[in-house]
């Protein structure tokens, strides 16, 4: 008999292996960049080489982990309200079975890790974990609903994503203006 919280875990999992791998990426490519600019050298009569890489990886590490985790408290809240909106499951069966999905994001998270050089490659697996669990929610859910709650829920689960990133890409645009603008020229 299979326990149904055997893959509970694999979201913190996956959190902390994509947090590191993309951690391990960001300080790369900081130190070589602190490097260019002629800080590092400077930085080091305060802290050893390991003791600043230790330190630039632990801030990285919270911040991605903090980045992730509201991206799947997000993601989580949208996929139970496009549960709520377009399914008749009252008894939360169909969310049983997506829970397994998880497993995506744990070999995305695994495979992350051999790809620490390369941060867009990392992003890429990100995004490809996404899709996969995505169409294996939409599987999953295909057959406690019928066609048109099917295509409700991509559409809400799409437009709400494209909002979303609509409104940090604006968001981030209209600050960026706002600095460019109050450096004195």
């Amino acid at each position: 008999m299979r326990n149904t919280y055997f893959t509970s875990y694999f979201p913190l999992i996956s959190l902390l292996l994509f947090s590191t791998s993309l951690s391990i990426s960001t300080v790369m490519y900081v130190s070589d960049v602190l490097k260019k600019i002629g800080i590092y050298n400077s930085m080091l009569d305060f802290f050893s080489e390991s003791e600043m890489k230790i330190a630039l990886f632990a801030l990285f590490a919270l911040l991605y982990f903090m980045i992730f985790s509201a991206l799947k408290l997000i993601a989580n809240t949208v996929t139970e309200l496009s549960f709520l909106f377009f399914s008749q499951d009252a008894e939360g069966v169909t969310l049983n079975k997506i829970r397994a999905g998880s497993a995506f994001y744990l070999a995305g998270g695994a495979i992350s890790l051999f790809l620490v050089q390369f941060s867009w490659l990392i992003g890429g697996i990100f995004l490809l974990s996404t899709l996969c669990y995505f169409v294996f929610i939409i599987y999953q859910a295909s057959s406690m609903v019928t066609s048109w709650s099917l295509i409700g829920m991509v559409l809400f689960n799409i437009l709400f994503w494209f909002v979303f990133t609509l409104g940090l890409f604006y968001l981030f645009l209209r600050l960026y203006n706002g600095l460019i603008n109050s450096l004195p020229m």
